[in-house]
């Protein structure tokens, strides 16, 4: 989101994934995994965070857990929101097993006294991963993140925090939250401000009520999180992955949202982004892309370029994107003009520079979206992308429903890639998928690339942010995916 939390690399058009759900051709298996990767490389403490859809429509689960590097999950708690089956549950206790691959990607078993829920994830680092579930049940993305305990204390959540926050209201409409707010060593919070896209209804630059905001985090960093606004209180539970980023769940009636922290160190917004958000428009689910160039005077130069994608609208590309913005105590406000396409025309969006990127809301009766800016840094071509990756995806299919996968491939700089999918399609699962690929880059850092397994290809549009990461939207009708890709370590 976003999270939503927020987030981008491998994308299936709607005639692989009808094939995948076996309606055509046999999938082709992938080798046996290569790589240096063990069970060895989760051990520890981690947060977790995944959301997406199960037989209710919104579903998200947030928690930490104890990986004792040997395939056990000796101890961990986890918190449930699916409104649509009318379920919200916290403090479950959770304990399990996993089993690593050699290229990184995993599988566990999350058993808790609700039910277990199966996820595969790959390894990017022992510190970090990206994660699916993949039961039958459901389908869902995140992230896992190793817990750094020293920040297990109020004193190490004093400042200013951005967050960015998606799901659904009570009503189970769509929608998406930004802002930011300042806590002392206490856990209270001075002032902040939030904006709300409520289905298309806007509240915009509500100041936060003064007043308690952190509990204590116990000693799993995990703890509650209060925040006021235009007489609206949130009450969220949150997991410290550090002690400048924490991942949330709303645990009230007002809404079911979940999204991420990050903390405010600078404001300044100049340079050149790479910038990918998801969500619904009036027409349907939505998707865009796109490398903006500001000038760090509050122009958007005419240089940037958009992408985008409407479930029931079709796709357009390559859109000049011009604009204005202006940054006032850590919040952004943008307009620019698109020149054409699905999206095409004026549009608003607020941002909050963060260490996690600046965290963007789309502003607009007619789009409700978040998603993450990221600073390119060096330059681009087809050796950019160089070296082994993992990658996860998210999407909607126009005539089946939601889909999520992650993926373990190698890039060999010369525009080729070649790994292994794990895909979850509306609960149909199908590990170990053969993947190959190519992309082609422009200086700019955006590149047009294709995926082939052996039911289909797929068409693509990425956005580099650097040599290690990389976003990217789906280019094909009937489909909306976004995507994240990262370097391995």
């Amino acid at each position: 989101m976003t999270s939503r939390n927020r987030l981008l690399a491998s994308l299936f058009t709607l005639t692989l994934l009808t094939v995948l759900a076996g309606c055509g051709s046999p999938n082709q298996i992938a080798k046996p995994p290569v790589g240096n990767f063990t069970n060895a490389n989760l051990s520890g403490t981690y947060a977790f965070a995944f959301t997406g859809s199960n037989a209710g429509g919104f579903f998200t689960m947030a928690g930490s857990l104890q990986a004792d590097g040997n395939g056990n999950i000796t101890t961990g708690t986890a918190e449930i929101n699916s409104p649509g089956l009318g379920s919200l549950l916290t403090s479950v206790p959770l304990t399990g097993t996993y089993s690593v691959a050699a290229d990184g990607r995993a599988a566990a078993t999350f058993v808790t006294s609700a039910q277990n829920f199966n996820v595969d994830f790959v390894l990017l680092s022992n510190q970090h991963g990206l994660i699916i579930r993949f039961d039958q049940n459901a389908t869902a993305s995140g992230t896992i993140d190793q817990q750094v305990s020293s920040a297990f204390n109020l004193p190490s959540l004093a400042g200013t925090f951005a967050f960015d926050i998606s799901g659904v209201d009570a009503a189970r409409n769509v929608e998406a939250a930004g802002g930011l707010f300042t806590t002392d060593n206490a856990g209270n919070i001075s002032s902040g401000v939030v904006d709300d896209n409520d289905n298309g209804s806007l509240s915009l630059n509500t100041a936060v009520t003064a007043g308690a905001a952190f509990s204590t985090p116990a000693a799993n960093g995990r703890g509650t999180l209060t925040v006021t606004a235009n007489g609206v209180t949130r009450s969220f539970i949150y997991y410290i992955v550090d002690g400048n980023h924490l991942k949330v769940i709303e645990a009230d009636n007002v809404s079911a949202l979940a999204g991420d922290l990050f903390r405010q160190q600078s404001a300044a917004i100049s340079g050149s982004f790479v910038f990918t958000q998801s969500g619904t428009s009036t027409q349907g689910a939505f998707a865009e892309g796109m490398v903006l160039n500001t000038d760090g005077a509050g122009n958007v130069v005419n240089t940037s370029v958009e992408d985008a994608n409407g479930i029931t609208s079709g796709f357009s590309q390559g859109n000049s994107v011009s604009g204005v913005y202006s940054l006032t105590g850590g919040r952004a406000v943008f307009s620019i003009s698109v020149s054409g396409g699905i999206a095409g025309g004026a549009r608003n969006l607020i941002a909050y520079p963060s260490t996690g990127g600046v965290l963007v809301l789309d502003a607009d009766t007619t789009i409700v979206a978040t998603g993450t800016a990221i600073q390119q840094t060096g330059t681009f071509s087809n050796a950019s992308l160089n070296g082994r990756f993992g990658l996860n995806l998210t999407g909607q299919l126009v005539n089946s429903g939601p889909f999520d996968l992650i993926s373990q491939f190698t890039a060999d700089g010369n525009g080729n890639i070649k790994g292994t999918t794990d895909l979850n399609n509306v609960g149909q699962l199908s590990p170990n998928l053969a993947l190959t690929g190519t992309y082609s880059f422009t200086s700019i850092g955006r590149a047009s690339g294709s995926l082939t397994t052996g039911a289909g290809t797929q068409h693509i549009v990425l956005y580099a942010a650097s040599s290690s990461q990389v976003v990217f939207i789906e280019l094909d009708n009937g489909q909306i995916a976004v995507g994240v890709l990262s370097q391995q370590q």
